[in-house]
């Protein structure tokens, strides 16, 4: 199932994240394969899992009937405005983050309504599709870069703790970058994690020169595609292969371009077409190491499931097509 040699040692108890870092775990692949990102508004504190809060224990099966239909959708509970007096707004919000035809980014569209009515509203843009209730869409700026980071400390103890001072860390560096701290996004092995918008990328093991580099598409995007865990818009084998190539272009412009990934097998692993405005690449991938998911805190790694890596088996060639 796993490399035992990768195990913490029998008396030695590790959190997730430190254990990935030991083991120089590498994020790639680990991504959401998703054209819809829904980032509601959800009064803390979150149960696990998060959907179990009251009023919403019926997203995971609109999620699966928004999936029979064809969409690819990812629902994320948010910390929304507690900023009034008594805690609570006047209002709670829904920002839909959807992939836009012809580019490789994710177009945001904010609706809101009172926080009684949050959950039925859900209901109707996965049921009836994003664009069932024009009524409660709200024209405001978009930021000019936004973070959704997982700071689900009721899911794992890394995310609540790396993900929350993070969080914290980059809304004070950065006032002008919206941040905000939501549900679980997988791979808390790798926290803090984050998503960047709107390229849709995902992020792990990031420091916050890395992060801030990122959001302000400055420096050199090789230097930090180590981090990224995928583009949204592939699936695992995909993401590796299209981060390769993003690394190879090394221009933050690439993820403007309208772009796809095509993934077939080849023997015991991938081969991948990595498509870019009108240039193409092909990409071998492959399984990497059986790794061992720990249970933060365990002796020996407590309870463990099987991860893996994913590896590139040749580099990114520029083709014709």
């Amino acid at each position: 199932m796993f490399d035992t040699s990768l195990l913490p040692a029998a008396d030695t108890s590790l959190r997730c994240a430190v254990h990935a870092e030991v083991i120089g775990l590498h994020p790639g692949g680990s991504a959401f394969f998703v054209d819809e990102i829904i980032v509601v508004d959800v009064v803390r504190p979150w149960p696990k899992p998060v959907w179990a809060a009251d009023g919403f224990t019926a997203v995971p099966e609109l999620v699966m009937a928004a999936a029979e239909a064809g969409r690819r959708v990812r629902v994320l509970a948010a910390v929304g405005d507690e900023a009034s007096n008594d805690g609570a707004s006047n209002f709670a919000a829904i920002v839909v983050h959807r992939r836009v035809s012809g580019t490789g980014l994710l177009e945001r569209i904010e609706h809101r309504c009172a926080p009684a009515l949050v959950a039925d509203l859900l209901s109707v843009l996965l049921l009836d599709g994003l664009d069932a209730s024009p009524q409660t869409v709200v024209d405001v700026p978009a930021p000019r870069a936004e973070l959704l980071i997982c700071a689900q400390g009721s899911h794992d103890v890394c995310c609540g703790s790396r993900g929350t001072a993070m969080a914290a860390e980059i809304s004070a560096a950065r006032p002008d970058v919206s941040v905000r701290r939501v549900s679980h996004t997988g791979g808390h092995r790798f926290a803090p994690t984050g998503i960047s918008l709107p390229d849709g990328r995902m992020w792990g093991m990031f420091e916050l020169d890395e992060m801030a580099a990122i959001l302000d598409r400055s420096g050199s995007p090789a230097a930090v595609a180590g981090r990224c865990r995928g583009w949204t818009g592939a699936n695992g084998p995909g993401q590796v292969a299209e981060a390769a190539v993003f690394a190879l272009v090394d221009d933050w412009a690439f993820d403007s371009l309208d772009r796809s990934v095509i993934v077939d097998v080849d023997g015991d692993g991938w081969r991948c077409t990595v498509s870019a405005g009108e240039r193409h690449w092909t990409v071998g991938i492959a399984l990497g190491r059986r790794v061992p998911s720990i249970t933060c805190g365990e002796l020996g790694g407590g309870k463990l499931k099987p991860g893996t890596e994913y590896v590139v088996t040749s580099s990114p060639e520029l083709v014709g097509r």
